[in-house]
């Protein structure tokens, strides 16, 4: 029998550097919102079976009323909507204590990303299947610098040895709980899963992602994803 995955989606962000006022999962792209060409997308790889969507506590009704409406587009799927915290990792925590199974694997994937697809998504959970944690990155194309508070180089990294990482991030289950139980006795702000399970001792593998799976943040990138969805149309 086929492994499914349970996939937590964070999508409580305010929008504020796309600078149109309200949650980007909201936002339309060729006339679809976003969260919802994210849950298409989901649906689309043929591995997931529950998503857990968390959003801010007073646009759950929103959220779910959206999701209802467009649920013809990801109809295998058991969905569910819950509330977020203040900051990313508290609402992975909020979604991830619904989850009651013992053992499995869990995905965390931006809600603004609706361009993973299949072959991502199979690629990091090949390797999760290996070493228990894996995430999506691509290869840098530009050179960073290390800079300093005073706006001076302080050093320039090999690129070879850095990348850009992505969405999904795929856990056994077990493992991720355990970062999260680290993150209860020494806490700190992380930007990704992944850092929690690090923190916690337990090595992460990297998969190859994608160019095209951007994170949609700001105007710039909603240009960029009409023409992907256009491409793909």
């Amino acid at each position: 029998m086929k492994e499914l995955l349970t996939v937590i989606v964070p999508a409580a962000g305010a929008g504020k550097r796309m600078g149109l006022g309200k949650n980007k999962a909201f936002i339309t792209i060729r006339g679809i919102p976003l969260l919802v060409l994210c849950m298409k997308m989901l649906a689309e790889t043929g591995m997931v079976r529950r998503v857990i969507v968390v959003t801010r506590a007073w646009e759950i009704k929103e959220t779910e009323m959206l999701l209802q409406e467009y649920e013809s587009c990801f109809p295998d799927i058991d969905w569910e909507v819950t509330a977020g915290g203040k900051e990313r990792q508290d609402s992975v925590a909020n979604g991830l204590a619904l989850i009651t199974d013992g053992s499995g694997y869990v995905a965390v994937h931006d809600g603004a990303r609706p361009f993973a697809g299949t072959e991502v998504f199979s690629r990091t959970f090949a390797k999760a299947k290996e070493c228990g944690a894996a995430i999506a990155a691509v290869s840098l194309k530009d050179t960073v610098k290390v800079v300093d508070s005073c706006g001076f180089v302080v050093s320039t990294p090999a690129r070879s040895s850095l990348c850009a990482v992505q969405t999904p991030q795929i856990f056994d289950i077990n493992v991720l709980r355990k970062g999260y139980d680290f993150l209860k006795k020494h806490p700190f702000v992380v930007t990704d899963d992944a850092s929690l399970v690090e923190a916690s001792g337990h090595p992460v593998a990297v998969a190859e992602g994608a160019y095209e799976n951007i994170k949609v943040t700001t105007p710039e990138d909603l240009l960029l994803a009409e023409k992907i969805l256009e491409k793909k149309s």
